[in-house]
């Protein structure tokens, strides 16, 4: 590996030396071709770039209070589903940045952890070009947070509270002057969702038909306390960021429920809990040179994060109604882990529009533990420790890239295109159960063409190849449980799923309206899903399984305009096709289409005070057994202005008027499993934000700093 490192660093070499000798200059093409578009000076909800969206935090009344994911709500194609996960076209499969760094934390547990005052915008490549990670299947989600622009000192402090119990404060100090930054903050927050939950499921194993009804509550908290801190440097030719972040996550859910089965007249309690526990240290360093006037660079990168502990732990009770336990368990999966990510870049400026970039990025992620179970022992009326299921293991996953894109625009036409070459090596130990050993080698490329005129507007057209790999809990064989009567298994046999993402757009202003349309389609091969089939009489396994292939195909049209001075509407909606082909038994082959609508109305009632009137459509959907049905919610907030724009003051009441609710059916040829679940009634949130700026003398003068944006680094 070390030859071809350094064949690959000799090969930069003689491309730059190519380049120079070669180099030619051209006009400046028009700076607009993928200019933001505003309405009568306002800021879009929505803006485009060649290959991504960007949603403004700002423009979202709604999430007033909430984070990352409750931003995310306004974007067509994103749904949330019952157990408060968000997934975007039908998809829960997303790479999460934050400042463009990976975050410590992933999917909605990553979105959940930046409160939205402090995002600046949330970035979507749903195409990402071939210089980014290959992971998630609808591509990269990147938060980038809101960061001082003029020398002196920013303090900002946000707090929220809520009717669900949700509490949450962070704050962030920062001093720039001249070319240097520092920042320290910290965020504490415990964030609830609660709803009701009603389930009535028929089971048939060996022999035996059980029929149960469910009715309780259940919840899902995400509790983070994590400080973090930095230094920038910023000049003509360098560029250097040191950043440090330390903390915990607490993410428990469970559900209190009464049972009632066919098998007996009796009621029982039952008080299942999940959580995982995680101490976290991560540090990120970047550095860029600049080599020249033209604009050539080398960029050297690093993130290391480490979980010195980090425990998943499972509890499920039932008892009779005299607060007699009969039966039980508590599994505890104790586990280390640390994961380092690197990266070497090298950008050419070959002419003024131009670019090439050649780069070299690597990724290790190792996790040990073990997990252990004990069941209630009625008789012994204790716990007793069930050692044949004692499993230890280990996991590393290695992957090493290198990737090649270019970049230019001539005339009304910009376009990138770039390959990248994965080289993976993935090793499970389980030395009671399994082993898994694995290398591979795999090809993933991307291009994105723009067109603008000013007839016309502009179109893009974006493609890329994609995977999603599956980690240690998808592949653990063993048995843990949600509920008591319900089980989850991993799969060590579960391979890779692999997708081709394509995606056309078109947007164009007519006046004080801008239009948007985008037509995609993703191919998926391999497709992982759960697959729920009776296990025990009245109890049910879910297993993890390459389910099948499938394509989805959709639309998403969205309409902003201005009636009035004080009133901006914003309709958008998406509508898929899903056509879903099943290669494994107990999966039903599935066709259906499946869409949302969204009516987003801000309102300017004076010049500090703004209010904001949502409502949203969710469709019917089919799930991989069975179906999901329709369901709208409306949202309301207001934000208040004071002391000049450093103090605003936020009231946020969601599902106004009680409507959201979710209503499934799973089938098979031995179970049949309903399930009505409503969120928890009223949710009202309330929020104060305080931003305090004390300019240097410098930058009262007219001196300025600009923000950095999120281009396209990897880790």
């Amino acid at each position: 590996m070390a030859h071809i490192r350094l064949k690959f660093m000799l090969f930069l070499l003689f491309v730059h030396c190519t380049f120079i000798k070669a180099q030619q200059q051209v006009e400046h093409s028009d700076s607009t071709l993928m200019q933001e578009v505003s309405v009568n000076g306002q800021r879009q909800r929505i803006s485009y770039r060649l290959d991504r969206q960007k949603v403004d935090a700002s423009q979202v009344l709604t999430a007033g209070g909430g984070t990352a994911f409750d931003v995310l709500r306004a974007v067509p194609g994103v749904v949330v589903d019952a157990d408060g996960s968000l997934s975007y076209r039908g998809s829960q499969e997303f790479l999460v940045y934050v400042d463009g760094k990976p975050s410590p934390l992933s999917g909605t547990e990553a979105l959940q952890m930046i409160g939205a005052a402090s995002i600046k915008d949330i970035e979507i490549l749903t195409t990402p070009s071939a210089k980014y990670k290959t992971d998630g299947d609808v591509g990269i989600i990147n938060i980038v947070t809101k960061r001082s622009e003029t020398d002196g000192w920013d303090i900002a402090v946000n707090g929220t509270a809520s009717t669900w119990g949700t509490l949450s404060l962070d704050t962030k100090i920062n001093y720039r002057t001249g070319h240097h930054n520092i920042y320290i903050g910290g965020q504490g927050s415990d964030i609830h969702n609660k709803s009701q939950f009603e389930q009535e499921k028929t089971t048939s194993a060996n022999g035996t038909t059980v029929t149960s009804y469910a009715d309780g509550t259940r919840f899902r908290d995400f509790r983070t306390f994590v400080g973090n801190g930095g230094y920038e440097f910023n000049n003509a030719w360098h560029r250097f960021n040191i950043d440090l972040q330390g903390g915990r996550t607490i993410n428990p859910r469970g559900g209190d429920m009464t049972y009632l089965t066919n098998q007996s007249p009796d009621l029982l309690d039952s008080h299942d809990r999940y959580k995982l526990t995680k101490y976290l240290f991560q540090t990120a360093i970047d550095y860029t040179w600049k080599l020249n006037e033209r604009g050539d660079e080398i960029n050297v990168s690093n993130r290391f994060r480490y979980d010195r502990f980090s425990e998943e732990y499972t509890e499920s009770n039932m008892f009779d109604l005299n607060g007699a336990r009969q039966e039980g368990t508590r599994g505890y999966e104790t586990e280390h882990h640390w994961d380092c990510d690197g990266a070497f870049s090298y950008k050419l400026h070959y002419r003024q529009t131009g670019t090439l970039e050649l780069g070299y990025q690597y990724t290790t992620y190792s996790e040990h533990g073990d997990y252990r179970i004990c069941y209630w022992d009625l008789p012994q009326q204790d716990f007793v420790w069930q050692d044949d299921l004692y499993a230890p293991f280990y996991y590393r996953r290695q992957t090493h890239s290198e990737y090649a894109q270019v970049n230019d625009r001539i005339g009304p036409f910009q376009f990138d295109a770039g390959l990248r070459i994965d080289h993976v090596i993935d090793d499970m130990d389980l030395p009671t159960i399994t082993s898994r050993h694995r290398r591979y080698t795999e090809l993933y490329p991307s291009t994105h063409l723009a067109y603008t005129t000013d007839k016309a507007g502009t179109f893009t057209l974006g493609y890329s190849r994609r995977t999603n790999r599956p980690g240690i809990w998808k592949l653990e064989p063993y048995i843990t449980y949600e509920d008591y009567h319900t089980r989850i298994i991993g799969n060590p046999d579960l391979e890779s799923e692999y997708i081709h993402s394509m995606e056309l757009s078109w947007r164009k202003m007519f006046g004080q309206t801008q239009v948007t349309a985008t037509v995609y389609a993703r191919r998926r091969t391999g497709i992982v899903d759960y697959v729920r089939r009776a296990y025990e009489p009245g109890v049910t396994l879910d297993s993890i399984i390459n389910a099948g292939n499938g394509w989805r195909k959709g639309l998403e049209l969205q309409v902003t305009t201005k009636p009035t001075k004080w009133w901006q509407l914003t309709a958008n909606g998406d509508l898929s096709f899903h056509n879903f082909r099943a290669t494994y038994e107990g999966c039903t082959s599935t066709h259906n289409t499946t869409g949302t609508v969204g009516w987003i109305n801000n309102f300017r009632l004076a010049k500090n005070t703004a209010l904001q009137f949502d409502g949203h459509f969710v469709s019917g959907h089919h799930l991989t057994q069975g179906w999901e049905k329709a369901y709208v919610y409306f949202d309301l907030a207001a934000r208040q202005s004071l002391l000049q724009g450093k103090l605003q003051l936020g009231l946020v009441a969601h599902d106004i008027f009680h409507t959201a609710r979710y209503h499934s059916l799973r089938t098979s040829e031995f179970l049949s499993s309903e399930t009505w679940v409503r969120p928890t009634y009223p949710n009202i949130v309330f929020s104060v934000s305080y931003h305090f700026r004390q300019p240097s003398a410098k930058a009262k003068e007219g001196a300025i700093s600009k923000e950095a944006e999120f281009v396209g680094k990897d880790f």
